[in-house]
Parts: structure tokens; C-alpha cells; sequence
């Protein structure tokens, strides 16, 4: 039983040493340096294809010029490469094969609607031009688990590295300005 106990207690130290503990790092300990967005930025929310949410529900959403950006860096240019997008949100994990059915909603809004969902963050306190979210929005969103950080950006799945700067915002407000929904593939298309 012993035996047990101290070779559980040393594989889960070489594990949180390499990256790979049991929970989201903290944003106290190792986080990189967040950048600061413009006033007014697009932002993209990726989901489920059958997905639907009410007005209060709070979205985690990236900035479109770091999606574009990231999908120049990753090569990821075509519809067929849904499942590397998928990995770079941390939406799905290394292992996927097959892309979920998913779309991409695009809104307008002003850099103070968002909140960065820093874990054991100081709820609104701002880190690099936008608040903290409140606690409840701290932690990780349903269909994003995968890649949840808490340092306010994800876990590239796909490659292990970290992704893309993560925003929360709620429907009603991200909405407040219009938003343009499509197929994911087709934006991977160019559409």
C-alpha cells in the first residue's frame, strides 16, 4: 500500500513538472505575459454546430486577428483543417481524429465588455487592459475544458504549446453590435 502511495505521489510530480498536472495552472504561478486589445476588436466564438445559448451565457471568445494569425502560423488554411483549429482553441484534445461539426460567430465589441478568466484572479482587477472576470467566470466554460488554462490563454492540445489569449463576455453584450455566424468550415475557407 505504501509502495503504492509514493509511486502515485512521484508520477504526479514528474507530471506537474512537465506540464501535465491534474489541474489548470495557477495564474500566480507560471503564466505568460498577456497583451492589451484595442478599445474596439472582433471578436470569434467557437462552438458546437447544434449549439444554442441564452442571452446570459457567458461565451469564451479570441481575438479574430490572433485566430487569423495563428491559423497563418499553423498553416491551417482549409475546411479539412478543422481539427487542428479545434486543438489550437483547446476545444478538443490531442488524440481527436475526427472535427466535431462546429461554427464561428464573429462579434464587434469594446475591449472593457471583456474579462479575462484568470484562475484566483482579484475579480475585476485589470491585467494588461481588461478586468479580471468575477469568480464565477473564473474557471473553465463547458466545450473548452480541454485547453483550460487559467492564465487567461489555452492550451494548444495539438501541439502542447500554449494557444490563443482567452475573453469571456455574455451573448446579450457581445451581441449589442451585430455578430455574423457560419459553418467553421467555410471561414476556413476563406468565407
Amino acid at each position: 500500500m505504501i509502495f503504492r502511495v509514493i509511486v502515485s505521489l512521484l508520477v504526479l510530480s514528474v507530471l506537474s513538472l512537465a506540464g501535465f498536472g491534474a489541474g489548470p495552472a495557477r495564474a500566480s504561478e507560471a503564466c505568460g505575459e498577456l497583451a492589451a486589445p484595442p478599445s474596439s476588436v472582433q471578436v470569434a466564438w467557437v462552438s458546437n454546430l447544434p449549439k444554442r445559448v441564452k442571452n446570459r451565457t457567458w461565451l469564451e471568445v479570441v481575438r479574430l486577428s490572433d485566430l487569423r494569425a495563428w491559423m497563418d502560423a499553423n498553416e491551417v488554411d482549409s475546411g479539412d483543417d478543422a481539427l487542428r483549429l479545434l486543438q489550437g482553441l483547446g476545444m478538443v484534445g490531442r488524440k481527436a481524429s475526427v472535427a466535431r461539426e462546429a461554427k464561428i460567430t464573429i462579434f464587434d465589441v469594446k475591449a472593457e465588455w471583456l474579462c479575462r478568466p484568470l484562475l484566483d484572479g482579484v475579480p475585476g482587477a485589470e491585467v494588461a487592459g481588461v478586468s479580471t472576470c468575477e469568480e464565477p467566470q473564473q474557471g473553465r466554460l463547458s466545450g473548452h475544458g480541454r485547453g483550460y488554462t487559467g492564465c487567461g490563454y489555452t492550451l494548444d492540445t495539438g501541439a502542447s504549446t500554449r494557444g490563443l489569449e482567452v475573453f469571456r463576455v455574455t451573448w446579450e453584450t457581445a451581441s449589442a453590435w451585430g455578430f455574423c455566424t457560419m459553418p467553421l468550415s467555410r471561414f476556413l475557407d476563406g468565407g
